[in-house]
């Protein structure tokens, strides 16, 4: 079979259990660089080796940018939290003096009442008390347009002025007393209100509201229990007086229920006070005779009770309004911490990730170079198995045919076949055991060597299949054993035979210059049945009485000639071109008395044929490493060479057999 015909076979065979040279192929040219470029030449290790530092550097980004963004919302955080640190101590400061307003009103308000009495201690510590405080505060921007409250100089001078009328009994009445007082208190309060955000990030804005909604409620029960003392003292109030305790006292109402529902906890500490104040019922009960308005007859005793016991509940109210006060510190102190953790937190992980980073890139690069360096060495060596393996295929399908070894490969039994039509050639050397006698064993050995070279050589050339040499005889066959291909298989043969009968002229036996070998050949076309025999060195061999009569026909021919039957003369006469002449009857053992004819030649020149040899497949293999490219030039120029000469001997031979047919 020639190289055309195996080489569709190897395309055909399945890759299940073996590795096929096209998959091989497939596998090795696969590209597994950027944009399919490939990781073995030196553009693509540049850019393998940047996407492996890129792998590890895209994450190291991302961790840096993350901490990055946290420390930016820690700072945000922390910038917020001094902004609430401030607004607490603006708050702190402002609740402070008024509380100490509120505690000096009162005093005033019973000094008036009693003529000159005081409650705890002398007006003097009071208002020193409260100078201490205005002194200590940061004095904020009031928004109101009042010069009493531009700067804290001029409200110290007011209220010294203030002071020092109401030491002297300079007022017409309790109420004018106490009307700056409350004046102050209000700008104090609604500048505590302007400070304290209604919400905020940080977790104290719903004490700081609790805290600011008290110290209302507190003013605005001082105020009530100053119109309070006034209703028992004189036995009644006046529409105004009555209206202003009435509004005060609800408004101190309100603002406490506002100030419970910000925090659980103030709501039980109100209810505890409740039961635990033992003036609490008395003081209900007061109040809602003063709202009732009725007329009662003055009672200073009462007075002064209602007096001292709505002073113990606002004290106990102040308890309460210290406890939140204390509690925004605590909760303020307790985030400021948490916060500074996380910026060391943050800036530790920052600063490992920046030290652990070079580490890592460097140790990336050198496993890239490491894998890059084994991926070369693995393709060297997958190109040496390639070749190495396309060798020994080549190997097994000068045994065997390829589709039969590929059955073998795969271990399935592989079954004898017989084929209607088939064309046999034998041939053998006229005289070949004299010329042996002659020799020795090695000149023997070296003479077969370099003929059955020359022949396999040639036979390569045409769709034919070697089945065996056997001392000097030479077994051909073709159309088998693919069926299908090969129609023209006696011209085939046909053809192969008198190339090797012209190339067999031009033989130089090695040894034995002077001496031309001469060869017989047997020709027959007929049924045949074809198979594997043997499991250790098996062979594929043709079967029938097609094998007998094409021995027949090389056993009973010339020297020089080549001897058909007639079937293979009816063959060749369907395709046409072929010269034969009639050699007459042979008995033929067996088959008794059969017409046989002599294969001539061939009319014109024999066509050019051109398949892959055996050179050229090394060349292809080898031309896919690299490293022989010289080899690959050297190989190129010789297969041109031998190309040229093929022409020239298949010019010659088409000469030859002109000159002989011509007449004498």
């Amino acid at each position: 079979m020639g190289r055309g015909t195996q080489k569709a076979d190897v395309d055909r065979r399945s890759s299940v259990l073996s590795l096929d040279s096209e998959d091989e192929n497939k596998l090795v040219e696969v590209k597994t660089g950027c944009c399919g470029l490939d990781p073995t030449t030196g553009r693509g290790k540049q850019i393998h080796l940047a996407q492996m530092l890129l792998l590890p550097f895209v994450p190291i980004m991302a961790l840096i940018i993350q901490n990055g963004l946290n420390m930016v919302n820690v700072l945000q955080y922390q910038y917020e939290m001094q902004e609430t640190i401030d607004q607490v101590q603006i708050s702190t400061g402002l609740g402070n003096v008024t509380e100490a307003l509120q505690s000096e009103r009162a005093e005033i308000a019973f000094y008036l009442f009693t003529n000159g009495s005081v409650i705890r201690r002398n007006l003097s510590e009071h208002f020193a008390y409260t100078n201490s405080l205005i002194d200590n505060l940061k004095w904020p921007m009031f928004r109101i347009e009042d010069p009493l409250f531009k700067n804290k100089i001029l409200f110290r001078i007011r209220l010294d002025d203030f002071r020092d009328k109401i030491t002297k009994f300079d007022t017409p009445s309790i109420d004018a007393g106490i009307r700056f007082y409350n004046r102050a208190n209000y700008i104090f309060l609604d500048q505590l209100t302007r400070e304290i955000k209604e919400k905020d990030s940080s977790g104290v804005w719903r004490p700081l509201l609790a805290y600011k909604n008290l110290i209302r409620a507190i003013e605005h029960l001082g105020i009530s229990m100053v119109f309070g003392e006034e209703y028992f003292g004189r036995g009644d109030l006046d529409h105004t007086s009555y209206l202003n305790f009435v509004t005060n006292d609800a408004l101190g109402q309100d603002f406490l229920n506002a100030s419970k529902s910000f925090a659980f906890w103030i709501k039980d500490r109100y209810l505890q006070l409740q039961q635990t104040y033992p003036w609490y019922s008395n003081i209900t009960r007061r109040r809602q005779e003063i709202v009732n308005r009725v007329k009662i007859h003055p009672d200073f005793d009462k007075a002064t009770e209602y007096f001292y016991a709505m002073l113990g509940y606002l004290d106990a109210l102040q308890k309460i309004q210290y406890e939140i006060r204390t509690r925004i510190e605590e909760t303020i102190l307790s985030e400021v911490t948490s916060s500074n953790s996380h910026v060391v937190v943050g800036i530790a992980i920052l600063a490992v990730v920046l030290l652990i980073s070079p580490v890592i890139i460097v140790l990336v690069r050198m496993v890239t170079r490491t894998l890059q360096a084994f991926t070369e060495t693995l393709q060297y060596k997958t190109y040496e198995l390639r070749y190495e393996k396309k060798r020994s295929d080549k190997l097994l399908y000068q045994m065997l045919p390829p589709t039969v070894a590929q059955q073998l490969k795969q271990r399935k039994q592989v079954s004898a076949e017989t084929y209607e039509s088939v064309t046999i050639y034998f041939s053998d050397i006229v005289g070949f055991t004299e010329l042996a006698s002659e020799s020795t064993p090695m000149q023997v050995i070296s003479l077969l060597n370099a003929l059955y070279k020359m022949f396999d050589s040639r036979i390569e050339l045409y769709e034919v299949y070697k089945i065996e040499t056997i001392g000097d005889a030479y077994m051909v066959a073709s159309g088998l054993p693919q069926r299908g291909e090969g129609k023209d298989h006696a011209a085939e043969i046909a053809s192969m035979a008198l190339d090797l009968l012209h190339a067999t002229e031009n033989f130089i036996v090695p040894h034995m210059p002077g001496e031309r070998l001469q060869i017989r050949i047997g020709i027959h076309t007929g049924p045949v049945v074809a198979g594997v025999v043997g499991s250790k060195m098996p062979r594929y061999t043709l079967f029938g009485e097609s094998v007998n009569i094409a021995s027949k026909m090389e056993s009973t021919g010339l020297p020089f000639k080549i001897h058909i039957t007639a079937s293979t003369k009816e063959a060749l006469d369907k395709v046409g071109g072929f010269i034969m002449k009639l050699r007459g009857e042979m008995e033929i053992k067996g088959k008794g008395s059969m017409e046989t004819y002599w294969l001539i030649g061939k009319h014109g020149k024999l066509p050019e044929r051109r398949v892959e040899s055996d050179k050229e497949e090394e060349i292809d293999v080898m031309a896919e490493n690299p490293h022989t490219d010289a080899r690959r030039k050297q190989r190129k120029a010789q297969k041109k060479k031998d190309r040229e000469n093929k022409e020239k001997s298949t010019l010659r031979r088409a000469i030859a057999s002109v000159k002989e047919h011509l007449p004498k």
